[in-house]
């Protein structure tokens, strides 16, 4: 992968990382199914960003 695609892709996950911890914060405690839904896309997304970042992850 180019160095380049890289650093796009980085700044793309970073984010949205950010949207998700907005969109977690501001979604009502009884939309659980929701919760999960954008908790289980957070923790991907950190998980993608920490392997092109070349962050050891466990899993």
């Amino acid at each position: 992968m180019s160095k380049t695609r890289k650093l796009v892709l980085i700044k793309a996950y970073e984010a949205m990382e950010i949207g998700l911890q907005q969109r977690i914060a501001s979604t009502p405690v009884n939309q659980d199914k929701q919760l999960l839904h954008d908790f289980t896309q957070f923790y991907r997304t950190k998980g993608k960003l920490a392997r092109l970042k070349g962050v050891s992850v466990n899993g």
